[in-house]
């Protein structure tokens, strides 16, 4: 029955849904009847193939179900464009909030790590000051200074120091402060215990090593306590992950609306 087939590929083209290949399968089935009958009534094959379609294209129970089917089907097309729709406009609006929240904590860890950088300097030219007066090596002629300038209100975060000096009159040969050398650490504040590791391993300032003057090597290690620095770098790393992803899947809806798009002409035009 080639002009059946070629009929109903014409009438179902391109459209590959389950519901509507079933009921194109049932209306070829219902079809094939026809031309049989018309066969009988002494017909050839290629004109009752002919009287089959006619019947059917002047409307018949099959076809008028066919038409209720589409529109079902367009209606349906239609209520999913609008839930993707909102989607992508959901998924947009994250993806753009994800992205500048990512973008702020970025710029907040730079100036977090350039004050850490900024108290480190200043505080190690402190030292430095104390460094022209005295013999590092002997820390109770300059603790006290020491331990005000701590106290002044512009080095408050900082939460832990540790001051090496290496004695030149003690046999060492190496002019390299602390992992080289044998310094000693003459001076050491831990404000929080439970957290230095913390500090030591993120919140760090290690300067150039200077001389005291006695000719002794000193190296100050100086970290700082620094607001929300943790927790941003988190967010930094999440709110970025969120953006990629919801922006990928802003593409593959925007993708699938197109798809849809060529579907719900191809349901128009059967309508």
């Amino acid at each position: 029955m080639k002009v059946i087939d070629e009929y109903l590929d014409k009438l179902y083209k391109k459209d590959n849904n389950k519901s509507i290949i079933e009921l194109k399968q049932e209306m070829r089935y219902h079809l094939i009847e026809s031309v049989n009958e018309f066969k009988l009534e002494g017909l050839d094959e290629e004109e009752a193939c002919k009287k089959a379609i006619e019947r059917f294209d002047d409307g018949t129970e099959m076809k008028h179900e066919l038409q209720k089917l589409i529109k079902e089907l367009s209606s349906s097309l239609d209520r999913h464009k609008s839930i993707i729709k909102g989607t992508k406009i959901v998924l947009g609006c994250v993806s753009i909030i994800a992205f500048l929240i990512s973008g702020l904590m970025w710029y907040y860890n730079n100036n977090v790590e350039k004050s850490i950088e900024n108290i480190g300097k200043d505080f190690n030219g402190e030292i430095r000051k104390l460094a022209q007066k005295y013999d590092m090596t002997n820390i109770d002629e300059y603790k006290l200074e020491l331990e005000k300038v701590l106290g002044e209100d512009k080095y408050s975060k900082i939460k832990a120091l540790r001051l090496y000096v290496l004695d030149m009159e003690n046999g060492n040969i190496s002019l390299t402060s602390p992992p080289g050398g044998n310094a000693d650490m003459v001076y050491e504040k831990e404000v929080d215990y439970n957290n230095v590791n913390i500090f030591t391993d993120h919140l760090g300032y290690n300067g150039k090593d200077f001389l005291d003057k006695s000719g002794n090597i000193i190296n100050p290690d100086i970290y700082s306590e620094q607001f929300f620095y943790f927790q941003s770098e988190t967010l930094e790393a999440v709110a970025f992950v969120i953006g990629v992803f919801s922006i990928i899947g802003y593409f593959i809806l925007t993708f699938k609306t197109h798809l849809m798009k060529d579907k719900a002409l191809i349901y128009n035009a059967k309508l």
